[in-house]
């Protein structure tokens, strides 16, 4: 699929793995682009006459239509959506309450899919969407249940969703592995995070390939695919993985509870 001339609307377009997708897509002639986020102070900084920074809580329904009627006016239709919006906590599972689980279960899986619904309802002609689903929504780590279950839901997802015709539309879920942005370092740098690391330009680019490729899942990792295809044969390795997260998680936890808590919100992709 050629790229140019796309009109795209990216959520969580403000940082990370979303902020680059926004930078490298409008290096593609004739793309224009609506980024959506809470803040979009650092999208306001880009200098573009294709660009359209849109302030919204994609969590909440009636903004999700908003997001795509006004999307549609701004560029005069849509033709990719990619669904970036997401965060992780890294807790232990006991401290959680409702509002807890929802707040994420919301944000990372319901606002893509009623997007998605809304995206097919509101738009005509041929179509793409794009979710970015996680490497951990192959395999749980300790420390990231919630996050992990949210992954594993757009995965379930995805195996059904493939089946069902679309002719029209184009559906791709992505798995990237742990990127590391400023954000991160802005927080407590003591935190594991699942290893191994890959920037966000190189997630990104191997995101665009996979549009541009048409493909239905995208691994921005040839290290993780490979481990992952090995993994079905000797299981033992991403067991030992998980066991040794467990081991760090413990020893992270013990020190947390004697400086600053236990439960702590991240952005993850």
């Amino acid at each position: 699929m050629k790229l140019e001339n796309k009109r795209i609307l990216i959520t969580g377009a403000s940082s990370g793995i979303g902020l680059e997708l926004v930078h490298q897509l409008l290096q593609i002639s004739g793309v224009q682009v609506v980024g959506v986020a809470r803040n979009i102070k650092t999208l306001e900084n880009i200098d573009s006459r294709y660009l359209f920074p849109l302030s919204l809580d994609v969590t909440l329904p009636e903004n999700v239509e908003i997001m795509i009627n006004e999307s549609g006016v701004k560029m005069g239709g849509i033709d990719i959506v990619i669904c970036r919006a997401g965060f992780a906590y890294y807790e232990q599972f006991e401290n959680c309450d409702y509002g807890h689980i929802s707040r994420i279960y919301e944000t990372n899986v319901l606002s893509p899919l009623y997007t998605l619904e809304k995206f097919i309802q509101k738009t005509s002609g041929k179509i793409s969407f794009v979710v970015l689903s996680s490497a951990l929504g192959k395999f749980g780590l300790p420390g990231y249940a919630l996050y992990c279950s949210t992954k594993y839901a757009l995965d379930g997802f995805h195996d059904s969703f493939h089946f069902e015709p679309h002719k029209r539309l184009h559906f791709m879920t992505v798995y990237p592995i742990g990127v590391k942005t400023n954000f991160y370092e802005r927080i407590h740098t003591d935190m594991p995070l699942p290893r191994p690391f890959q920037s966000a330009d190189i997630t990104a680019k191997t995101i665009i390939n996979g549009l541009k490729r048409r493909k239905h899942r995208v691994y921005t990792s040839k290290a993780f695919l490979i481990i992952f295809t090995i993994n079905r044969v000797l299981p033992f390795l991403v067991w030992s993985y998980q066991k040794f997260q467990q081991y760090i998680r413990r020893r992270m936890f013990r020190l947390r509870v004697q400086t600053w808590g236990i439960v702590v919100n991240r952005d993850f992709q």
